[in-house]
């Protein structure tokens, strides 16, 4: 694995992410009493890349019952309370049933899910998807029960298949809003070198665990490219790597050539990823 943290080394909870949970279940008890089965940690916090100031708190909040409208409202208010204490790392999760964790994928179920602060939408839990994965095999017991007790046996057939819709549609999409003149995409591509780090990371991410059937970090996914992909395309993922890591010196004195090798290498990823 390529990962900061390998599945059987053990977890610990940045002290910032601590205390941003010891307000979250002060505010839980006190204004939702007994409501939470279990609540559990994933994405960077479990696989050992977190960074201060860049990442967010993922998780999944098992609930003993349906949540009701004003239930909902609550924890409307929580979230929004815990955003004006907390602006970083901002709570990014759902709140769904053990039916819905356990379910056959059939999407039919909406669960409330809230992100900076704000409920932005009711959504389905699938069981084929990367963070059901991540959750089953990283994921990290803040409360309530062993992830084991609830049954998520993800098909990786099905899962790759979706990673794959993934690059084709949302990855796709973003790569030729880039391309397009004039759009803001086009000019960001130029100018921002975030844009330069969520793309050719991003669909680098996908490209891991398409092949190995695994997750790694942003990081991860980076080195192992330097790894796996031709020699030409290693400047633009070093590049990445660099804007990541927030390293000064940038590998390139062109953002021309900067922005026109990252699309270069996102098209290659993207075929790569519908040929594995």
């Amino acid at each position: 694995m390529t990962q900061t943290q390998t599945r059987n080394e053990p977890k610990r909870i940045p002290e910032e992410v601590k205390e941003v949970l010891n307000s979250y279940f002060e505010k839980i008890e006190k204004k939702l009493p007994n409501k939470l089965e279990s609540f559990y940690l994933f994405g960077s916090i479990s696989i050992g890349s977190y960074q201060e100031g860049l990442s967010d708190i993922d998780f999944y909040a098992v609930t003993k019952e349906k949540l009701t409208e004003s239930e909902v409202d609550v924890l409307k208010e929580i979230h929004h309370e815990m955003r004006k204490e907390y602006p970083k790392p901002s709570l990014d999760g759902m709140y769904l049933m053990r039916e819905d964790l356990e379910s056959e994928n059939n999407g039919n179920s909406s669960c409330p899910y809230f992100n900076e602060g704000k409920l932005q939408s009711y959504r389905p839990f699938y069981r084929n998807w990367i963070d059901t994965y991540q959750l089953q095999t990283y994921g990290m017991v803040v409360k309530g029960l062993p992830i084991e007790t609830y049954n998520l046996s993800v098909d990786w057939t099905e899962l790759k298949t979706n990673l794959v819709e993934n690059i084709n549609g949302y990855w796709l999409n973003w790569m030729k809003n880039c391309e397009r003149f004039p759009s803001l995409q086009f000019i960001g591509l130029y100018m921002s070198a975030n844009m330069i780090e969520w793309g050719v990371l991003g669909v680098t991410r996908l490209y891991y665990s398409i092949r190995e059937e695994d997750i790694t970090s942003k990081e991860g996914a980076g080195e192992y490219a330097l790894q796996t992909v031709p020699e030409e395309y290693h400047q633009i993922i070093r590049e990445a790597l660099r804007i990541r890591n927030e390293n000064k010196f940038s590998h390139y004195g062109s953002m021309r050539k900067r922005r026109n090798d990252a699309l270069s290498y996102m098209k290659y990823i993207i075929k790569e990823c519908n040929n594995l």
